[in-house]
């Protein structure tokens, strides 16, 4: 079986956490919120114009408000990894038994029918067409849309005919899992067939998981490599984390927003420090003298917690809400709505709803990549017919 969701992967809460310290402006409230902390809990050090709950609590609720979100985004990916490991499929084992993809196993002899998955990467044996031919469908794998022929031995194909309910003994080796989708080697031996010599594998009668069975009523077909093992698994990694132009401009802005804010932070400290020294307050302060870190540094602290809000937390808020606001209209949007398939559009990632609105320009190498590619019986010309 395969998962994709985080969830199966790594506990979901905490690595959440660490994945929102990417925005450097949780970093910087985290920084203020300590700061505040230390400031009323040791009035002797600096003054916290702000109480700390103030800036921790919102902190904390878009932080909670953004794992929430990822977690729905996960729980989701995580029931479409459950539906597809839970699937059924035929499996002669022997006679005819339903079995789900998560429990196949090398050397199972599956029955695949047409416009269905592969559960696993399996070598073709025969199916319904002559000397056991099969296409299949890869849009999946490798976005081309064009059927690709597999071929079963021929041997081994005209020893089980045409038959799903064939009753052969034999044995099947391959070469250890792989990464390459385009080779493959093995042998397989059946009896009745080519007197019960060895038959070569190759990849024309591989077929992978998750391409579709095209064109043809079934096939037979035995199990190779299942779960991790398999060419797709071997070759895919895990998605990084991807953020949208938006969040990389607003990064961006906060360093831009800090040489000012540290500036008025420095000079408000240098003038406070000055006139302080000239002007006692001993109605503020009853003892300055006993202050354990110098009064310039005092005073940069607490004008740097008070000049906090020139990096607006609430920002962050609103970006997260009309995140969700977006994947909703998507999700409910008719016009991108497949009545073929009976598919609504999925936002996967609700913090990339923005970028739809900056595709300026798609390139392609293929035009299949970007059309149906249906071929559709438009005119029959007969002699002797108008």
């Amino acid at each position: 079986q395969l998962w994709d969701s985080i969830r199966a992967l790594r506990p979901w809460f905490p690595w959440s956490l660490v994945e929102q310290f990417r925005r450097s402006a949780n970093v910087y409230y985290v920084l203020v919120s300590i700061l505040m902390v230390i400031g009323e809990q040791y009035p002797q050090l600096w003054v916290t114009p702000y109480a700390s709950w103030s800036t921790a609590g919102v902190l904390a609720f878009v932080m909670a408000l953004t794992s929430l979100k990822e977690g729905y985004e996960d729980i989701n990916r995580w029931r479409s990894d459950y539906r597809e490991n839970t699937a059924p499929v035929v499996a002669m084992v022997p006679g005819r038994k339903t079995l789900r993809w998560k429990d196949l196993r090398p050397g199972d002899i599956i029955l695949v029918r047409d416009r269905e998955p592969l559960p696993a990467d399996a070598a073709l044996l025969t199916s319904s067409l002559p000397n056991g031919i099969a296409y299949v469908d890869t849009a999946n794998i490798d976005g081309e849309t064009n059927l690709k022929l597999k071929e079963a031995p021929l041997e081994v194909a005209r020893a089980l005919g045409d038959r799903q309910e064939a009753r052969v003994q034999g044995t099947v080796s391959v070469e250890p899992p792989s990464r390459s989708i385009h080779s493959f080697q093995g042998a397989v031996r059946v009896q009745g067939a080519a007197g019960g010599a060895e038959q070569p594998l190759s990849e024309t009668a591989l077929l992978l998981r998750g391409s579709v069975l095209r064109n043809v009523a079934w096939a037979l077909c035995v199990v190779v490599y299942t779960g991790r093992e398999t060419k797709v698994a071997l070759n895919s990694r895990h998605a990084p984390t991807k953020t949208s132009l938006v969040e990389r401009t607003i990064n961006r802005s906060l360093g831009v927003i800090l040489i000012p804010y540290l500036a008025f932070t420095t000079a408000s400290a240098i003038v406070a420090t000055v006139w302080g020294a000239q002007l006692p307050l001993p109605y503020l302060y009853e003892d300055q003298a006993s202050r354990p870190i110098p009064e310039v540094v005092s005073s940069w602290v607490t004008f740097f917690i008070l000049y906090c809000y020139l990096i607006p937390i609430s920002l962050y808020v609103t970006i997260e809400l009309v995140n969700l606001l977006q994947a909703s209209f998507i999700a409910a949007d008719t016009l991108m709505y497949d009545e073929t398939s009976d598919s609504p559009a999925v936002a996967r990632a609700s913090n990339l709803c923005q970028e739809l609105g900056q595709v300026q320009y798609v390139f392609s190498d293929k035009t299949g990549t970007l059309t149906a590619n249906e071929m559709v019986l438009r005119y029959v010309g007969l002699p002797g017919s108008d």
